[in-house]
């Protein structure tokens, strides 16, 4: 019986063919986290698959005529290209300042986004198609001292640190074993792209995220207002400047090699780097030993296993946490309510909007309840105007006693309507009643909280 022997002698991986390929994507996203968790620019040192497409993908954010022929393509806003902005943010209204936008920015949309997200409070009534509102009480922001509408964030804390010791860990040992086995072409590949990938990461990381907003006019009225897309509204109450922040504020990134010649020079020599280290492992791979191609190919998976990890995070989750933190918001100033609907939703958002004065000042403060509610729901029928002015009938009236929903309280202006409005009518009466009590509890609360501030306040005085 012939023996029968297993001869490596000529045997070669030729893993240099897809050394620059593969992983590429998810190293591209991987690297996108850069920004978003603390430390993770130092965390970069181990020998990363997909070098080629992370060069590829960053090099076009270097601004001049030597990289754009280097990398050609259109120069994006880096934070477009990172997916710090680009999203449409939800329309935007402003109960006094008159202030409308059809359409804000990333910001306001990461907000609408967190509270969708958010567990509501059901409110009892009639349902029909349910919709969200979200009172949002902003806090004070404060910017840095250098510049009054910047605001310089820090990014998260993670566990991400303590699992890149993995793909450091293992980039160091088999470039080690690579040494023992006396293969120096493998060793000064994987020892390459060790340094290649900790070099890119901490410099496309060195750039600290800002939020940029714009000044606002110092006798500007509050900035009460209200983000609706869809059946989610979000109600903001607070300063002009910090309602600011949200609605047409952005983030950008602060890097001190873009401020003195605006080209990311550095970004495009650290692309450029990635993309020899391509060339240089398509070449000399070949030339290395079974037992370091096997090294080589073993760095390469576990590092792909970590690239794996963090893109699977949800970067629009932690930028929700950026931004969250920014604004110094916490949960018992983030309040959703589930309404059964759009009606009572409507009543809802208006009475939370309604400023602390009389009706007849209304107008000096620029707030116009009938507006709002057309925003919600634009009907002009003879059915809608009369809910509508049995509405402001009854917030002008500022009583606990709802006599204005009830039916006889309309009078003769509904003399004329048959069963089928005056039933029509009826229900959308039953679901301003709803949302006014929901804003009447909402009352009791606040003076029940206030009340108890007060008091430990004295107690401590005393």
């Amino acid at each position: 019986m012939p023996t029968v022997t297993l001869k490596t002698n000529h045997f070669n991986l030729d893993v240099g063919g897809f050394a620059g390929f593969f992983g590429g994507e998810e190293a591209v996203s991987a690297m996108e986290t850069v920004h978003l968790y603390r430390a993770r620019r130092w965390t970069g040192w181990f020998n990363s698959p997909g070098s080629y497409s992370v060069g590829k993908h960053y090099g076009r954010l270097a601004n001049s005529r030597f990289w754009n022929g280097m990398f050609p393509g259109p120069n994006t806003e880096p934070t477009v290209y990172i997916g710090l902005d680009g999203k449409c943010g939800p329309m935007y209204f402003a109960s006094q300042s008159g202030t409308f936008l059809k359409q804000t920015g990333h910001l306001a949309y990461l907000l609408m986004q967190r509270c969708k997200d958010q567990r509501a409070v059901v409110v009892e009534g009639r349902k029909t198609r349910a919709n969200k509102v979200t009172i949002l009480e902003m806090r004070d922001i404060k910017f840095d001292a250098a510049a009054e509408t910047s605001l310089t964030i820090h990014a998260r804390d993670g566990f991400h640190k303590h699992v890149a010791l993995l793909p450091i860990a293992t980039s160091i040992a088999t470039c080690i074993f690579c040494a023992w086995g006396d293969d120096w072409y493998c060793f000064s590949l994987i020892l390459l792209g060790i340094l290649i990938n900790g070099i890119s990461c901490f410099v496309i990381g060195s750039a600290s995220i800002i939020l940029q907003s714009v000044a606002p006019s110092k006798n500007a009225p509050p900035g009460d207002g209200m983000l609706m897309d869809g059946n989610h509204v979000i109600i903001v109450l607070g300063k002009e400047k910090n309602v600011l922040a949200v609605t047409q504020g952005k983030f950008q990134l602060d890097d001190e090699d873009a401020e003195i010649n605006n080209e990311y020079a550095a970004i495009g020599f650290c692309s450029l780097l990635l993309v020899i280290q391509f060339l240089t492992q398509l070449l000399l791979i070949p030339q290395g030993k079974l037992f370091g191609q096997v090294m080589f190919l073993t760095s390469f998976a576990v590092s792909w296993v970590y690239n794996l990890f963090l893109s699977s995070m949800d970067k629009e989750y932690l930028q929700e946490e950026l931004l969250v933190q920014a604004l110094n918001l916490s949960e018992d100033r983030m309040k959703t309510y589930k309404l059964g609907t759009r009606t009572a939703a409507a009543v809802f958002a208006c009475l939370a909007l309604q400023p602390d004065c009389e009706h007849e000042e209304w107008e000096n403060r620029g707030f116009k309840p009938e507006e709002i509610l057309r925003q919600f729901i634009p009907n002009d029928t003879h059915v809608w105007a009369v809910w509508r002015d049995q509405v402001l009938e009854q917030m002008k009236r500022r009583q606990s006693t709802l006599q204005s929903f009830d039916l006889e309280a309309c009078g003769g202006r509904i003399a004329a309507f048959n069963d089928a409005d005056k039933n029509l009518l009826r229900d959308l009466l039953l679901d301003a009643r709803s949302a006014y009590q929901q804003y009447l509890i909402l009352q009791i609360r606040g003076r029940s909280l206030i009340g108890s501030i007060s008091s430990s306040v004295k107690a401590e005085v005393w």
